[in-house]
């Protein structure tokens, strides 16, 4: 199966699940599943995708890292926040090192629980609020791990925007006498 072509303009939504690499033509290519149930291979692989997604909201991946490290100290595979929509936060969640080609890519407002596969050993399920299971290339522990980080991330930044919303808003302006 062809993957589809990646432009610039090919960016990850809100409605991204899960960024996975597969294997296809016999290329490392990227698998986006959504919540509406929808899965897409791409020919890119899983970076290339959320570095664009970075791109797009204006921001860089080592800027989100940077400020992920901010907020909770310096982590190997640290969560970061892609963008904060409508109050809504897009936190995605790596398993493997950010940048490896092999790292598979959770959107954390689509997890609703997660448990030790019965089919593999090390592996994990993770149930989407959509229904759908996943198994992925991580150890429960891992995906624990990560989750708490993603979940500690989301309470500091939102934390963080209410600080500076409040002082912003009680701020008086500087102005002459």
């Amino acid at each position: 199966m062809n993957g589809k072509r990646v432009d610039k303009d090919t960016y990850l939504t809100l409605d991204t699940a899960i960024v996975r690499p597969v294997f296809s033509d016999l290329r490392l290519q990227a698998e986006v599943i959504t919540l509406s149930g929808t899965k897409t291979i791409y020919a890119a692989d899983c970076f290339t995708l959320v570095k664009n997604t970075f791109e797009f909201c204006g921001k860089s991946i080592g800027y989100a890292i940077k400020e992920a490290n901010e907020l909770l100290g310096p982590y190997h595979k640290i969560p970061i926040v892609v963008e904060n929509v409508a109050g809504q936060l897009f936190v995605l969640v790596p398993l493997l090192s950010p940048r490896s080609p092999l790292n598979t890519w959770v959107a954390l407002h689509a997890i609703a629980l997660h448990k030790k596969s019965a089919v593999a050993n090390g592996f994990t399920d993770i149930h989407l609020t959509n229904g759908e299971i996943v198994t992925v290339n991580s150890s429960f522990t891992t995906l624990n791990r990560q989750i708490v980080l993603a979940n500690a991330l989301r309470a500091a930044y939102l934390k963080n925007v209410e600080d500076r919303h409040q002082f912003l808003s009680f701020a008086s302006p500087l102005l002459p006498k």
